[in-house]
């Protein structure tokens, strides 16, 4: 790990020399979050560790980030809280967007200094509502950084391609030959459609649910950002029992009112809802580079951003506005 988060600095030049940062960790791969920094030449680094769940509990991802930040000789500069307290905010430069840290409230903003930034670890389109409180960003004059998933240096689009095809794999569909409608109305859309070709699936890709035409569907794969309704409710669930009934309906990304599909006797995978607004399959499946870049990415747009530089449709470092939050179709 701590090679990966090496080679992740020197390739992302990434420099928080002086810096105060406020990250998320749990007790996987995003315990890296602090060490990245703190390796980057923070000067101190604040961990926010998440609410406890039957999955993890605070103090197991309090002992990964120690573990870890142990191992490289940083425990020094590192502090690791439940919550992030006034003070704390009152001397942050960068706060991570994550899991454990959000969202990210107007009363966090505002006490923000003048020199720091809210940063993302995604794409500004990939933002949802609610997320970050964007008017108080803009009130307080606090930046908020995001990353570009397309740049050469992240890599996240075959990420992307990886995940939805190990997903499948779990709903245990072999793609080579499957008929696939991907409902999908978003960036994402050519990067999935491509990585299910090179699979060798037939794809046809369709922005909402009533579109699917009557076919023998193998899968009716959702890649939709999440909103507070379902991406596929009742009225959408009975149109796919109508034109595909035997098809899996495998949720990438998108809520699926699973009362709904137990009704039509529809096939939804993952079987558990994977919790609302989050993705059918974890990135930490494909290991722990991805996650490690998309850390050394979030942190190098922040570093980025504050240092003024400009930013371009191809930069690393972009900045999220109000017209990148989704909040309907």
């Amino acid at each position: 790990m701590l090679t990966l988060i090496e080679d992740n600095i020197r390739v992302f030049d990434l420099s928080l020399s002086g810096m105060r940062v406020v990250v998320p960790v749990d007790n996987r791969f995003l315990a890296a979050t602090a060490v990245t920094a703190l390796l980057a030449g923070a000067a101190a680094v604040t961990a926010v560790t998440p609410t406890a769940t039957r999955f993890q509990s605070a103090e197991e991802a309090a002992e990964a980030t120690r573990t870890l930040a142990g191992t490289a000789g940083l425990l020094e500069n590192l502090s690791i809280d439940e919550r992030i307290d006034h003070e704390t905010c009152r001397a942050t430069n960068i706060l991570l967007n994550g899991p454990s840290i959000r969202p990210i409230t107007r009363s966090l903003i505002e006490r923000l200094p003048d020199h720091s930034v809210v940063a993302l670890m995604h794409e500004p389109w990939m933002t949802l509502s609610g997320e970050v409180d964007i008017e108080a960003c803009l009130e307080h004059d606090i930046p908020i950084s995001a990353v570009n998933e397309s740049h050469p240096l992240v890599g996240a689009r075959e990420h992307h391609s990886a995940l939805c095809l190990a997903l499948l794999k779990d709903a245990e569909i072999p793609v080579e030959g499957a008929d696939i409608a991907l409902i999908c109305d978003t960036p994402l859309s050519d990067t999935l459609e491509q990585g299910l070709r090179r699979a060798g699936a037939q794809v046809a890709v369709v922005a909402h649910a009533n579109q699917i035409f009557e076919h023998d569907w193998r899968a009716i794969l959702l890649a939709k950002r999440p909103h507070e309704e379902p991406r596929l409710r009742i009225q959408d669930l009975g149109w796919i029992a109508k034109n595909a009934p035997d098809a899996t309906v495998v949720q990438y990304w998108g809520d699926v009112d699973r009362k709904a599909a137990r009704y039509f006797e529809l096939k939804v995978w993952p079987q558990r809802t994977p919790g609302k607004g989050q993705w059918g399959i974890p990135l930490d499946t494909l290991g722990p580079e991805p996650i490690l870049q998309r850390i050394t990415a979030g942190l190098k747009a922040a570093q980025s951003i504050l240092a003024g530089m400009p930013t371009a449709p191809d930069s690393l470092a972009q900045t999220l506005t109000s017209t990148d939050v989704f909040n309907g179709d």
